[in-house]
């Protein structure tokens, strides 16, 4: 764990985009960043004036292919990242409250705020998931070559850690699995039957899948195999713990787009 973290950390101060500006690696993870920095700075969920630079000129450093262009609540047409918004705001959450503790903002500071909030969001939850999964490693396994073994190739045979450099919706799908897993293990192997272990159950499986669209069937598997081994607490459970997030995802995709629409499906050919 320490060593893999090690090199992450080392990584993330190391990290620029190829002109040097920013710590910015790509489109997908431009994106974000423009949603925030307009969330954040700007106060609304159009990306125009992240995308371009007080001349009009499009902004090379900023500017992005991940976005999609539509009519906002203002009735013009408007620049939107491409990605779901939900994890953007969580995102916003974090980046105003470095900004108020530092002063910083994603225009004045970039290196400095991207990479303080790479670490909060990427590495730190990165230990929370290395910890966790010792724990169940440590629990489920027979031998300690076994468990040195797993933990071993949990933390360097993986491409999560190579993720750690961008903002994404890798890290947080992969953390939000195990978390559900640990809590699914507990009800299923160990027999218990809190509510609260259903809810983690639910609220984490289906933040997977809103991070992670894949996940829908490791949510649906996983709600399937806790309604067989616990019905009711997982109908007072798991339920509302997944409708909480169902629930935010759609109401900021609504907040942002005016439309119960994912983003990506804005892309078609208009007029």
């Amino acid at each position: 764990i320490v060593s893999s973290v090690g090199t992450m950390v080392g990584r993330i101060l190391d990290v620029e985009s190829k002109r040097g500006d920013t710590a910015m690696l790509s489109a997908n993870d431009r994106s974000r960043w423009c949603a925030i920095r307009a969330l954040g700075d700007l106060g609304t969920p159009y990306i125009d004036q992240v995308i371009r630079r007080s001349d009009g000129r499009r902004d090379p450093e900023w500017n992005t292919i991940d976005k999609v262009r539509h009519k906002g609540h203002d009735g013009k047409e408007h620049y939107y990242s491409s990605k779901p918004p939900l994890l953007i705001y969580m995102l916003t959450g974090q980046y105003q409250a470095v900004k108020l503790l530092t002063g910083a903002s994603l225009t004045d500071h970039p290196f400095n705020v991207m990479r303080s909030m790479l670490v909060l969001t990427n590495v730190l939850p990165m230990i929370l998931y290395f910890v966790l999964l010792a724990g169940l490693i440590e629990k489920l396994g027979t031998s300690d070559w076994g468990r040195i073994y797993v933990m071993a190739i949990a933390t360097w045979g993986t491409f999560l850690t190579t993720f750690s450099v961008t903002i994404n919706n890798h890290l947080p799908a992969a953390i939000s699995i195990l978390i559900a897993t640990l809590a699914a293990v507990a009800v299923i192997r160990d027999g218990r039957r809190q509510p609260w272990l259903l809810a983690i159950a639910g609220c984490f499986s289906a933040l997977a899948v809103a991070n992670e669209l894949p996940a829908l069937s490791f949510f649906a598997m996983l709600g399937a195999a806790l309604l067989r081994k616990a019905p009711r607490q997982t109908m007072v459970g798991f339920v509302p713990g997944a409708a909480v997030v169902a629930a935010a995802f759609f109401i900021t995709n609504h907040q942002t787009h005016g439309s119960w629409q994912p983003p990506y499906l804005h892309r078609h050919d208009g007029p």
